[in-house]
């Protein structure tokens, strides 16, 4: 914790409960803010243009999502990404995960990404035409040329390729798809990720494919075929994968959350690294709704709250090579912070299985901040 002598700040946010798990911070602090970065965290003395008074609230880095369908008007299901999914959320940056391929790329990097209040970065999908439904099962779709220069012409922006392993989006073409994206994403130095759902592909022969810092997005789904076997116990391949640097997102969604796959998987000892929503027009009103909503799951299941946050601050910040940038309050980075209530229940909340269960503390969003600036506030500020 950095304690300075009196200061000026821009903005200055008072007496809030800091966690940042990147400076294993979790105590009252105050946070300045300077020129759109953090500047200090600690007692701060110093005047500020503004103070902002947080005594009862949790202050984080601002949440990212990794996994969510933000190419709005683009798609038939993609939500817009501040009052959907972004700030208005409390995730100050959220990740397009395949909305559009090389074929329509351009329009959700010109007309969502460089619009939007919240930071947006993009997985392309390995499907030049995505449509309305990001499908692979046609020759094609694909051409490898086109997506690596897409990767290559956006960077920073495109950070990674993502492919549906399932035969619903790979059809005959089974673990072809997974290959070329592999392969697209190697040649243009990318991670990829991997959509898990029903086989085939088989999920052995999709997790041999994968190496450290690639990404298995709908982990804990409750579909046969997951990275657990029929008795509930990990399969070796998903051990062998979390060893050599396999990143595990939740990628929670209207079919791939399973409150009795995760708390087998928890029991067992097999990791989950990011907690994502999947959030898109078919379950914003339930049963994920916001990445608030999906982060209290988890608290439910047991999770520590530190925990928690890490999976929605410092471990998505990792997966994006940006934890330098994003996802801590260490003074220099940006300065997007997140101010949430920890309500205590009881409130109800449901697995993408239909499963409902009582949950006894909620996390409430009633600030955010994005670069400096106070974008949302559930109620006015003075």
């Amino acid at each position: 914790m950095n304690v300075t002598a009196t200061e000026r700040y821009d903005l200055v946010i008072r007496g809030a409960r800091v966690i940042d798990t990147a400076q294993d911070l979790d105590a009252p602090a105050d946070i300045g803010i300077r020129d759109g970065r953090i500047a200090a965290v600690g007692r701060l003395p110093g005047a500020s243009d503004h103070a902002l008074e947080a005594t009862g609230l949790i202050a984080s880095p601002g949440w990212i999502d990794l996994h969510a369908h933000v190419a709005y008007k683009l798609g038939r299901t993609s939500i817009h990404p501040d009052q959907d999914a972004g700030i208005a959320r409390g995730v100050t940056t959220v990740v397009d995960a395949g909305s559009c391929g090389a074929a329509m790329y351009e329009a959700l990097s010109t007309y969502v990404i460089r619009g939007a209040a919240t930071r947006v970065l993009a997985f392309l999908n390995i499907s030049l035409h995505t449509g309305l439904a990001p499908r692979h099962g046609r020759w094609e779709n694909f051409d490898q040329k086109q997506t690596i220069d897409m990767v290559e012409r956006h960077p920073g922006e495109i950070i990674g390729v993502k492919v549906l392993a399932s035969r619903t989006h790979c059809g005959a073409l089974a673990l072809t798809p997974v290959k070329l994206a592999v392969q697209a994403a190697r040649l243009s130095g990318a991670p990829v990720m991997c959509h898990i759902g029903n086989a085939p592909p088989v999920i052995q022969d999709v997790l041999a494919l994968l190496g450290a810092g690639d990404i298995v997005t709908h982990c804990w789904h409750g579909k046969p075929g997951g990275l657990l076997d029929r008795r509930g116990r990990p399969i070796p391949e998903a051990r062998a994968a979390a060893d050599r640097g396999v990143l595990f997102d939740i990628g929670h969604g209207s079919q791939s959350f399973s409150f009795q796959t995760a708390r087998r998987a928890m029991e067992a000892g097999l990791p989950f690294h990011t907690i994502s929503t999947d959030l898109h027009a078919r379950n914003l009103a339930g049963p994920v709704y916001d990445m608030a909503t999906t982060m209290a799951k988890f608290l439910h299941l047991g999770c520590p709250l530190r925990q928690v946050i890490a999976a929605a601050t410092l471990a998505p910040a990792g997966a994006l090579g940006l934890e330098r940038e994003i996802g801590t309050l260490r003074p220099g980075t940006a300065a997007d912070v997140t101010l949430c209530k920890l309500r205590e229940g009881p409130i109800r909340v449901t697995d993408s299985e239909g499963r409902s269960e009582e949950a006894r503390r909620a996390l409430d969003v009633v600030h955010t901040v994005r670069g400096g600036r106070i974008v949302f506030s559930a109620h006015p500020v003075a």
